[in-house]
């Protein structure tokens, strides 16, 4: 199953609609294709934040397998603090998670990701912008 999509900074919802495969747009990006985005957040709060919410859909998964959602805000904070050691110790665990959830990362490529979106995290609070991530999943 391919499963394409990104996280990315948008002001608020109705900016985030915007976003979707085949759509251009001009808002700081992270890809993630090859995962499940909305799992992967799930453990990367556990692990970073020792907690766990829930995201908050900004587009509910139909059956065309499309979604939107909005990280959770304690794992936003969590992501712009951590060093990078943390975040692969947080990648180790994650890629261990993954492969029970089908995703296709590599540990290198997990802890890239988790990264880049770190940093998108990190630059979202002076952009005054939030943190999203859309994935389609067919």
């Amino acid at each position: 199953m391919a499963r394409i999509g990104e996280f990315f900074l948008a002001r608020d919802d109705e900016s985030a609609l915007r976003v979707g495969p085949h759509r251009s747009h001009d808002f700081p990006a992270v890809p993630c294709d090859g995962i499940y985005p909305d799992d992967a957040v799930l453990t990367w709060e556990a692990q970073l934040t020792g907690a766990e919410s829930t995201v908050r859909d900004v587009v509910p998964m139909a059956n065309d397998g499309f979604t939107i959602f909005a990280v959770p805000e304690p794992l936003c904070m969590a992501l712009a603090a951590a060093e990078r050691n943390r975040l692969r110790a947080t990648a180790l665990v994650w890629t261990g998670a993954a492969t029970e959830l089908d995703d296709e990362i590599s540990l290198e490529d997990a802890v890239d990701l988790l990264q880049r979106v770190s940093a998108l995290a990190s630059s979202r609070v002076e952009k005054q912008l939030g943190l999203y991530c859309w994935y389609f999943a067919p």
